[in-house]
């Protein structure tokens, strides 16, 4: 089996509760570690626009996808 990257594992073991996933579920669609991070932005963008609350678990899931992400794309091989 090959190895998950980063920002798998943190949406596979996120902890959040059934609210906060279905504020943040267009995230877990995610297809690479690029597409991660365009949604994370997506997210806060729309969420920003339509006044709508985000719970400090779902702000730091957010930033943990983002930064496992980020890694993944700047892991040397």
């Amino acid at each position: 089996m090959a190895q998950l990257k980063r920002y798998q594992l943190t949406l596979r073991n996120h902890g959040l509760r059934d609210y906060d996933v279905e504020k943040v579920k267009y995230v877990f669609e995610s297809s690479s570690a690029k597409d991660a991070i365009r949604r994370v932005s997506k997210v806060y963008n729309l969420c920003e626009q339509n006044n709508v609350r985000l719970s400090f678990y779902a702000k730091q899931f957010l930033e943990a996808l983002a930064i496992s992400a980020e890694t993944d794309l700047h892991e040397v091989k």
